[in-house]
């Protein structure tokens, strides 16, 4: 383990004292034996499907940086998918307290394929280390005096075909958040102690009245238990005193601005779970006119427009690049496999089948896709094995139909599913080259009212 010497004009003292303080997000390595806490953006399967075109066997040494790794449940989740992989992870936060946490929890776990790095990461260059084919930054940046400094800082390190995997809090899903913050500005004014800024918060909180933005758009106990349960997630939330959100336009710029590209959004389980469809503007617009308008704007406009209509996002979750063009797995693409990602699948050939003639509608995690089918959606749908490649799957559907089938009604009546199912990232590709990636358990998913860190 290596040791920084941080000063603070790299970095907020109150800020490295809170997590000091309260460790975020708050972990028992006690735990460790109730199964790996997932953290669905760093899943080996989304970051080959959407940063490697679906062709990483995340070997040859290939090697991980979780920048602010906190109490480690990113760091963990890696280095347990990694665990049989040439592969190496490297964890840097400023919080020792929390490093700690998540050391005790490797060591818990057996894994020895991470290395322990204590300090700011806007200092990664002054470590030295060689470039990083994947960077996880989740819940950091946003946490910096200048975001700009700290993306540039990784940047630094980034090989050229390496890939970040980031997350920045979402301006308009998180205003009830920022009502909240203001408030406990108020009530904390004069105050500088940490657990007595805490202990008004909670004695705010457990008298809110329904009219609070707080407790608007969800079920009020649970947020509320959310924060009174969680004294580091109280803190993290609404205490905290460097906290900036991006909205769409915003992220955007700040990429452009280190020279990176955007790849795709992906989604993110926070307390009010954000998936991809959220950023079609489509989704929500109906009229004719304005559909045509909208459709001829470009990409990053069309996301915005759908971020101000739906106000739902509040953690913005994505990949990025050096140059985004070919990194996403193509679906064109016959020797691509593609496969399930934590769904059940068992029931949609039959439930395809239902809806044959009419709409279809999917509902995952509280969010509903809706979508039209195809004469042979079902019969395709039902050959996704997670083995068999797109050409071996049309080959089979082609010899069950006994039918003279062009090639181009297969491929629509694959992407009538794929497409939707793939908007909430659940159906992903990899090349028939590439093992199949374990999955793990669901039972400890990520999800905090703030973030995972």
């Amino acid at each position: 383990m290596t040791d920084q010497n941080d000063t603070a004009a790299n970095f907020s003292p109150n800020v490295r004292a809170q997590y000091e303080e309260f460790p975020f997000p708050q972990r028992d390595p006690k735990n460790e034996s109730e199964g790996v806490i997932v953290t669905e953006q760093d899943s080996l399967g989304k970051i080959n499907h959407f940063c490697f075109a679906g062709r990483q066997a995340f070997g040859g040494g290939f090697r991980v940086l979780v920048a602010g790794g906190g109490t480690g449940d990113h760091t963990i989740f890696l280095a347990e998918q990694l665990r049989e992989y040439d592969a190496s992870i490297t964890y840097v936060d400023i919080s020792r307290a929390s490093m700690d946490i998540a050391k005790e929890r490797a060591r818990v776990r057996g894994l020895d394929n991470i290395g322990w790095h204590h300090g700011s990461i806007l200092d990664v260059a002054s470590f030295r280390f060689e470039p990083f084919d994947l960077i996880s930054c989740t819940g950091v940046l946003h946490h910096l005096r200048e975001p700009e400094l700290g993306l540039a800082a990784l940047r630094s390190v980034l090989a050229p075909q390496g890939a970040m995997s980031l997350m920045l809090y979402g301006r308009m899903g998180r205003l009830s958040i920022y009502a909240g913050q203001e408030l406990m500005r108020l009530v904390n004014h004069g105050v500088h102690d940490p657990k007595l800024k805490t202990r008004h918060a909670r004695a705010v909180l457990q008298n809110l009245p329904q009219t609070n933005w707080l407790l608007r758009g969800g079920d009020p106990k649970e947020v509320l238990v959310s924060f009174l349960e969680d004294e580091s997630n109280l803190y993290d939330t609404l205490l905290h005193e460097q906290d900036r959100a991006y909205s769409v336009t915003e992220i955007y710029e700040l990429l452009a601005g280190a020279g990176l590209e955007l790849v795709e959004f992906v989604s993110f389980m926070s307390s009010v779970p954000s998936f991809r469809y959220l950023y079609n503007p489509m989704v929500w617009i109906t009229d004719p006119a304005l559909r045509s308008h909208v459709s001829g704007l470009p990409r990053p406009k069309q996301q915005a427009i759908a971020e101000a209509i739906n106000c739902m996002i509040t953690c913005h979750s994505f990949y990025a690049t050096t140059t985004a063009a070919g990194r996403i797995a193509a679906p064109g693409d016959p020797d691509m496999v593609p496969y399930f990602l934590y769904f059940d699948s068992s029931n949609l050939a039959r439930h395809f089948r239902d809806a044959a003639g009419r709409e279809c509608a999917i509902n995952y995690r509280h969010s509903t896709v809706r979508f039209e089918l195809g004469k042979y959606s079902a019969d395709l749908v039902a050959g996704v094995d997670g083995s068999r490649c797109i050409g071996d799957l049309f080959k089979m559907v082609l010899e069950k139909s006994g039918e003279q089938l062009p090639q181009q009604q297969l491929w629509q009546d694959f992407m009538a599913f794929y497409q939707p199912l793939n908007s909430l990232d659940v159906i992903l590709l990899r090349h028939r080259s590439i093992p199949a990636f374990k999955e793990f358990p669901l039972a400890r998913l990520a999800k905090t009212s703030s973030h995972a860190r």
